[in-house]
């Protein structure tokens, strides 16, 4: 059987493209709604604390939605967190981003 590298390099670079681009939607709607559950809390509260409807807090968990790092940052911090921003430049190093 043949491994996921192995199946992602006989594919062009167009359809690699494409599958990373949905695999990253696919973590971004599972990190929030993990980190939000992981806290026990749920969309009806985190709305509450945010001042918005429950539908908002849906909306940006999910993965058709691509939010600006401002609506990020409200959700993080609804859930008492802080968010962060690294970048990892080719040659391995992270620089943290000041947001």
């Amino acid at each position: 059987m043949a491994t996921l590298k192995e199946m992602m390099a006989k594919r062009s670079p167009e359809s690699r493209a494409r599958i990373e681009s949905r695999a990253a939607e696919i973590r971004q709607e599972i990190t929030l709604a993990r980190l939000r559950e992981e806290l026990s809390v749920s969309q009806t509260h985190l709305a509450e604390v945010l001042g918005v409807k429950q539908p908002s807090v849906a909306k940006i968990e999910n993965v058709d939605n691509d939010p600006k790092l401002s609506t990020l940052r409200r959700y993080i911090a609804g859930l008492g967190g802080e968010l962060t921003l690294d970048v990892t430049l080719p040659d391995g190093k992270r620089i943290a981003l000041s947001l």
